[in-house]
């Protein structure tokens, strides 16, 4: 796709940029200090990428907070995080990001992650395979629920019911599989799906921006990605359920017994 490499070198230029504003040394002491760091964040990256990617592709829409976790209409959407993992990022953690994705008609047509610490890319497009660093990336090869390691995200601002719904599935997994895993941010687990280094990844309430490119990047390397009632996943749908194909059917029927 021609779109592919000037997404990539706006990746790579923003994720340059708040480089920039990473140290591993970085420990804040509060969430005034949390937020202030955080604004300055926002200043670097926020309507600039817009701008830049708004020249890419004039004619896609934004998906803006309120439509995270809506259905998206016809024709194409810029689902990004500028900063996805902001509060490791604040806290001197690596695991932070740019995830840009074009969703067109519901579906991801484009994937981009730049993670600025170790210099890792991972694209993706629909039937053209996932790399990370133009090495391929393939899915686990368990076949065993019981052997595998399991991942959610939190997003950190979940209502006490979603938490409460996060926890009893969490301890009800540990019992199922080898390891049950929660992190944050989305991309990063969904991932390890990619990289065959987790198996399975599962969120409620998931929101596009956060999963939409990690997702491609995980079917693209063979993965199966669906809802907890197992229809093919498209924005909007109430969870996500991303695993190898052999997985596939007992990790449905781990959640649906849950």
């Amino acid at each position: 796709m021609g779109l592919l490499q000037p997404v990539i070198e706006t990746a790579r230029d923003f994720g340059g940029r708040l480089l920039k504003l990473y140290s591993p040394d970085s420990r804040l002491a509060g969430r005034d200090a949390m937020s202030a760091a955080a604004a300055r964040l926002d200043a670097t990256v926020h309507d600039p990428l817009r701008e830049a990617l708004g020249r890419l592709r004039p004619q896609a829409r934004w998906v803006t907070d309120d439509e995270e976790r809506a259905n998206l209409g016809a024709g194409e959407w810029w689902a990004v995080d500028d900063v996805e993992g902001a509060v490791n990022l604040l806290h001197g953690r690596p695991e932070w990001c740019v995830g840009i994705a074009l969703v067109r008609d519901g579906a991801t047509e484009l994937a981009v992650v730049y993670q600025p610490v170790g210099d890792r890319l991972y694209i993706a497009t629909p039937g053209g395979g996932a790399f990370e660093n133009g090495l391929r990336l393939r899915v686990s090869p368990k076949t065993a629920f019981a052997d595998a390691i399991v991942e959610t995200s939190q997003v950190g601002d979940e209502p006490a019911e979603l938490q409460a719904r996060i926890g009893a599935a969490l301890g009800a997994l540990m019992g199922r599989a080898l390891l049950v895993r929660t992190t944050i941010p989305t991309t990063f687990p969904l991932l390890a799906v990619a990289q065959g280094r987790s198996d399975a990844f599962w969120q409620y309430a998931p929101a596009v921006t956060g999963v939409a490119a990690a997702t491609l990047l995980a079917t693209e390397a063979g993965a199966v990605a669906t809802d907890l009632a197992g229809a093919p996943w498209r924005p909007g749908a109430p969870d996500l359920l991303v695993t190898p194909p052999a997985l596939h059917a007992e990790a449905l029927k781990a959640f649906g017994d849950l």
